[in-house]
């Protein structure tokens, strides 16, 4: 999901925040974010007990299909898209557009 770093700014613009999930243990990940930054936080889950709450799709063994969620601010999926295979990464434009309809979220007294 590194292509989301690409767009960053126009997804914090919409006050979104992005957290990236990867099916691995936190040693892999370390070691890829050492060479490769991201200016969000990026989730393990070995073992994808959260993607399978998801209905993550799993193909080539264990190794999960990328896929994205936008999450409202009252915790409703608003937005979802299951990749067909591990190198199909989704675009950042369809989930920006979503962004930009939601009405933004304002909590009511009492």
């Amino acid at each position: 999901m590194a292509q989301l770093r690409h767009d960053y700014d126009k997804f914090t613009a919409l006050n979104a925040d992005i957290l990236v999930m990867v099916p691995n243990g936190p040693f892999m990940s370390k070691r890829y974010l050492k060479n490769n930054p991201m200016p969000y936080p990026i989730l393990t889950d070995k073992g994808s007990q959260v993607a399978a709450q998801y209905f993550q799709v799993k193909r080539f063994f264990a190794i999960g299909t990328p896929t994205v969620f936008v999450v409202d601010q009252q915790g409703k999926i608003a937005y979802a898209h299951y990749a067909d295979s591990v190198i199909d990464e989704p675009g950042n434009q369809e989930p920006l557009v979503v962004l930009s309809k939601l009405t933004p979220y304002i909590p009511q007294p009492g």
